[in-house]
Formats: C-alpha cells, structure tokens, sequence
C-alpha cells in the first residue's frame, strides 16, 4: 500500500484527487449527464486545481492527526500500537 496522495493539476495518478474526479464522474452518468472531459483545456485543468486542493487538504488534515489512526496489533503478551506513515505533498 502506498502512501496518501493529494494530487496536482499536472499529476493526477493514484490520487485522492483523481478519485474525487472518479466519483463525480460516476455521479454524472447516474443522472443521465455527460461525463467531465479529460481534455486539456483550461476549464478541466480549473476542475483539476479544485479536486487536488480538496486532496491536498484532506491528506494534510489526516497527516496532523495521525495519531488518530491507532491501529492495536495483538502480539497475544503485549499490546503493539503502529501508525500509519502518512504524508502530504
């Protein structure tokens, strides 16, 4: 597994900012609407800013709480506490 990616405009792959595009997509079709294009127009690239804005923000946000994520392995004599490596770009 790898680690959270926010995203950019111009790097979209494997981002929490292209499976917001996915679902918004997804959410179009639903309701009978035209998918976004994927041109590179400076309309889509406006979407895309968005969309990794929000990634950005939400990965920022997870990686200051970090603790939060307290994952308790049974090590069956003693209690193992990780946390998950997260990161923002």
């Amino acid at each position: 597994m790898g680690a959270l990616k926010g995203g950019s405009p111009d790097d979209m792959a494997d981002s929490l900012a292209l499976e917001i595009e996915k679902a918004m997509n997804e959410f179009l079709l639903a309701d009978g609407l035209p998918a976004l294009p994927a041109d590179e127009s400076d309309t889509t690239r406006e979407r895309r800013r968005l969309f990794a804005a929000i990634g950005r923000g939400v990965v920022r946000h997870l990686a200051a709480r970090r603790q939060a994520f307290e994952i308790d392995v049974d090590t069956s004599a003693n209690d193992v506490f990780r946390h998950p490596d997260l990161t923002s770009d």
